[in-house]
């Protein structure tokens, strides 16, 4: 999962009124005086994310001037680690950041005006445990498991565990951001690493005899998509709205042209074109359609409340957050139902 700020730009002006003054009297015409036009320009959407696959869509709008069809300005920043994105958010360096939804019941803590509002992939074996000398999982006893100190990678790693009959007291956690986890493991200093792709593939070819333990296949455990704070999405709802529909045309370019795309996406994460098409072919892509149908349909048991609601008595228990906040509160479908 998960280098370069691009800016485009597009000029948005309002018209000025044009107004009249009659002077002198006794008959005299009047004089018309036009106003000054005085060009107002809107700051772009600052947006937040790291070069991951299930975004893509973001980078290929960029690249293709989606954006611009869309009439707004878009400044995207590029980081390098889930918990710089994060931290960008609730200090209100960007507007909007790509992230799992699971994250903002910790985020929430600080910003809890902060909503879930589209998600573009479930991640399914792309986010995956890679383990090295471990059998069966009793042999994971007292192993060292490393992961990034971030909500969804305690999440997701705990449910491992708990569906092998373990706790996170039964291993040692190393706390470490993932390109560090992946380094740690191909070194043989931990014995099992939570992390993403590209790290997983480079892991196991990196430490031969290395395997895959757990993925998120099947699963709502990580939801990657949009969130943002209420008030930027209450002051530019046009805006998002825009941006989600160029969002959606990033998209349908990659269906419409996958092997440009690929290539396009491979420089932007730095992989392979054939890596890409591979990690493509792992995830659970949605499009709007989907969103509508499955993340934001109540009645459907992988719907991104369910996603956040499973992962709060984790968090609890992990003592990462000191409360457990309710999906439906971080949650907001009336973006993709206006789309």
């Amino acid at each position: 999962m998960r280098r370069r700020d691009v800016l485009r730009s597009s000029a948005l002006f309002t018209v000025g009124a044009v107004s009249t003054s009659v002077l002198g009297s006794c008959g005299n015409k009047a004089a018309i005086q036009p106003t000054t036009v005085v060009p107002v320009k809107k700051a772009p959407l600052r947006i937040a994310l790291i070069p991951w696959i299930g975004w893509g869509g973001a980078y290929i709008a960029e690249v293709k001037g989606f954006f611009k069809e869309e009439g707004i300005e878009v400044k995207q920043t590029v980081f390098q680690t889930v918990s710089e994105v994060n931290t960008a958010l609730l200090s209100k360096q960007m507007d909007l950041s790509w992230l799992v939804a699971t994250d903002l019941l910790v985020l929430a803590a600080k910003a809890p005006d902060l909503k879930f509002i589209y998600a573009c992939d479930y991640s399914g074996e792309v986010d995956a445990i890679v383990s090295h000398g471990i059998n069966a999982p009793a042999d994971l006893k007292g192993k060292k498991i490393a992961r990034e100190d971030i909500p969804y990678e305690v999440v997701f790693t705990n449910k491992y565990l708990e569906s092998v009959g373990l706790t996170d007291k039964d291993v040692q956690i190393v706390s470490l951001a993932v390109p560090d986890a992946h380094a740690a493991f191909i070194a043989g200093k931990v014995d099992a690493a939570t992390i993403y792709e590209p790290f997983v593939g480079k892991a196991l070819k990196g430490r031969p005899g290395s395997k895959v333990l757990y993925t998120a296949k099947g699963s709502n455990t990580i939801a990657n998509g949009l969130a943002a704070d209420n008030s930027i999405l209450k002051t530019r709802t046009a805006d998002v709205l825009a941006y989600l529909r160029a969002f959606a045309k990033g998209m349908k370019y990659a269906a419409d042209y996958p092997q440009e795309a690929n290539g396009l996406i491979a420089k932007w994460v730095g992989a392979t074109p054939a890596e890409v098409a591979a990690q493509m072919a792992q995830i659970r892509l949605l499009d709007m359609a989907a969103n509508k149908s499955i993340v934001f349909d109540d009645t459907n048991p992988l719907n991104a409340i369910n996603s956040i609601d499973s992962a709060a008595p984790i968090l609890l228990k992990a003592g990462k957050i000191s409360k457990v906040l309710a999906g439906k509160n971080l949650v907001d479908g009336s973006f993709v139902k206006a789309i």
